[in-house]
């Protein structure tokens, strides 16, 4: 398989750009799990005849083979066979799988049972120990070593947890297959001499020939990959229903590919009537719309958003009257036109909806069809977002990730924004990681998506920036409270940004001193970016990330820089800590004044809102306090802020 990382191709809807790199920053730490924007559906409650979870200690149910066309097949030293593994594929080009390339293994794939093994076949590894100079075709596999009775199925389906991404030697010629293929005897199996004809049939003596092979991936091509991971579900009624015994293999042939991974793997009854969603549910229908998936937008920015959801027939029956209801906040919102879906295809179904209120939004998807669906646990799912006045963010809130994994790297981590009316940001907001050196300088900036330099120069389309400031580590984040303490960066002088712009909200650390900030929810291939010395060697340049930067856009005409420590220390005053803290009812805030001065407390929320405000007036030299009724005030996390002579020191406070 021969490898090139050419600059990949990021659409953001008025705009187009490059990234170089098929994939995000490497150097994912271990526990770092890759998010999906929908957690792909599970195995179902049901009744099966045969299962196995790909246990690395029961991997004596498996026999494994590969049938090389080479002389002294089979292969002799270069080693290209399933295994069972914990561990995901550790060839060199593995980043697309969060490895590092550097010859360490990638995480496993996300399955139900991942962490006690999977099948895997890593031909990118045997790859490289072929020197990428063999001219055969790979042919390995790996099935039962027992039969398995399914005399008591009039229709069987197989259904498998699966990740892979093809590789195709580099022209999309459909020369790599990942294949299932059922034997009756055990012995006899679908021949595959040829990759251009592939019929799939077995004769077993008799004269008749059963269909006998399904293909996993079919039409993949060059550098597409699947889900992490698909749910995927095959009927083999064909050669397997109503037979005493039949044995199952899993094939990987090709001219070289990357990786592919097996786990929890089911054969059942096929249902008649079995609807599910799919892998793909979106708010915004991001793959027909273009229009992303914010964890929060902008008030006025959007009125009405198109949501979707991909429907998979499991059933062996024609689903009819099939239709996708949605509800927003406990409120029926709309349904699809109802369709048929065939057995075995899938449709995507959408719902239009009004999202102008400023508020929290649930949106629930269901599922349903004119006949009782035998399977209803899997026709439900549920997404979240806002609508604020005062933030902008492709971050939905949660604390996933720390990035860089080393700290002390420089870096740029850059969240784009579509701006669909005119709007103006006063101010960029991050979420700093925990740990994070105090008094290390960061600065913050943003980039015009037009420019022709946008993604391929470092500082391609800067138009503004924020001064810079010394890193205060206080106002940092350990990723278990529910709400995330921003870290405001004030610009220069406020944007104002035209209706049909594309935007960059960037963060930037110069390195040397440990600086990371948080991540948060899955953002599809080329949407979210990052600069620095991530690729082969070390390399700097702009990659994509699938993980979203939490860089948000501050539209609070009100917002000031977050103070550092060493300007609260050169102030002649002395703040203590609150008294209750956490608060319920009232909390104090005690000071010391080395001169008198004037003294203001300000109180906001977490968006940045002023809610209180207590003015002391003129204060003589001494201690101090200050009384503040929290009450009315709803729970959740907020910054007090002791003005005095125009200094400014903050500290958090909590109410339960």
């Amino acid at each position: 398989m021969k490898h090139f990382y050419t600059a990949a191709l990021a659409v953001l809807l008025t705009t187009a750009v490059t990234a170089q790199g098929l994939l995000p920053i490497a150097n994912k730490t271990a526990n770092q799990r890759r998010l999906e924007s929908f957690d792909t559906p599970t195995q179902v409650d049901r009744e099966v005849i045969w299962s196995h979870d790909c246990n690395v200690d029961s991997c004596d149910s498996w026999t494994f083979d590969n049938g090389a066309s080479i002389v002294g097949s089979p292969w002799e030293d270069i080693d290209l066979n399933f295994e069972c593994s914990t561990d995901g594929p550790a060839g060199p080009y593995n980043q697309w799988a969060g490895g590092t390339g550097d010859g360490s293994a990638a995480s496993a794939m996300n399955s139900t049972t991942s962490s006690n093994g999977l099948l895997l076949i890593d031909s990118d590894l045997f790859g490289q120990d072929a020197n990428y100079d063999a001219a055969w075709i790979e042919n390995s596999w790996v099935q039962t070593a027992n039969s398995i009775d399914c005399s008591t199925l009039d229709y069987v389906s197989i259904s498998l947890e699966t990740r892979y991404r093809c590789w195709d030697n580099g022209a999309s010629d459909d020369s790599e297959k990942c294949l299932i293929e059922i034997s009756r005897d055990g012995v006899n199996w679908p021949d595959i001499e040829t990759f251009a004809e592939i019929d799939g049939t077995v004769d077993y003596g008799d004269g008749e020939l059963i269909a006998s092979r399904w293909e996993v991936f079919p039409g993949y091509g060059t550098g597409d990959g699947s889900d992490n991971p698909s749910l995927l579900e095959f009927d083999i009624t064909s050669a397997a229903g109503g037979q005493e015994q039949i044995w199952v293999r899993f094939r990987w042939a090709g001219t070289w590919g990357y990786s592919w991974e097996i786990d929890d793997i089911q054969i059942y009854e096929t249902p008649a009537n079995d609807l599910r969603i799919d892998n793909y549910v979106s708010y915004t229908d991001y793959f027909t719309t273009g229009v992303y998936e914010a964890g929060v937008f902008a008030a006025g920015q959007l009125s009405e958003l198109q949501a979707a959801a991909k429907v998979y027939n499991v059933g062996y029956l024609d689903q009819e009257g099939s239709t996708l209801a949605l509800d927003v906040n406990g409120n029926d919102a709309g349904a699809s036109d109802p369709v048929t879906i065939a057995y075995q295809t899938n449709d995507t179904l959408r719902v239009t909806y009004d999202m102008a209120e400023v508020t929290a939004y649930e949106v629930t998807y269901n599922l349903s069809a004119t006949n009782e669906d035998e399977n209803p646990d899997n026709n439900t799912a549920t997404q979240s977002f806002e609508v604020s006045n005062l933030h902008y963010g492709r971050d939905n809130g949660t604390m996933t990730g720390a990035f860089p994994a080393e700290g002390t790297d420089d870096f740029i981590a850059l969240a784009p924004y579509d701006i669909f009316e005119d709007v103006t940001v006063y101010a960029i907001d991050v979420a700093i990681v925990a740990g994070s050196e105090d008094g290390t300088p960061v600065i913050a900036h943003l980039f015009d998506g037009s420019d022709e330099n946008y993604i391929t120069e470092q500082y391609g389309g800067l138009f503004a920036s924020t001064a810079e400031l010394d890193l205060a580590s206080q106002y940092s984040n350990d990723g278990t409270e529910d709400d995330v303490l921003w870290y405001t960066l004030v610009l220069e002088e406020p944007a104002q940004l035209a209706a049909g712009s594309v935007i960059g909200a960037g963060f930037e650390h110069y390195g040397g001193s440990s600086v990371q900030i948080w991540e948060s929810q899955y953002a599809y291939d080329n949407t979210c970016f990052v600069y620095g010395p991530f690729g082969s060697g070390s390399a700097y340049d702009w990659y994509y990330t699938n993980e979203t930067p939490m860089v948000r856009l501050n539209l609070n005409p009100d917002a000031t820089n977050t103070v550092a420590v060493k300007e609260v220390e050169a102030t002649n005053f002395q703040l203590y800590p609150l008294a209750p803290n956490p608060a319920n009812a009232s909390t104090r805030l005690q000071y010391r004044l080395d001169q008198a001065a004037d003294v203001t407390m300000e109180v906001r929320d977490i968006t940045g809102k002023l809610v209180a405000q207590i003015n002391r007036g003129t204060q003589a030299v001494g201690y101090h306090s200050i009384t503040l009724d929290v009450s009315d005030f709803n729970a959740g996390v907020y910054m007090t802020t002791l003005v005095v002579n125009g200094a400014r020191a903050t500290e958090r406070l909590l109410v339960d």
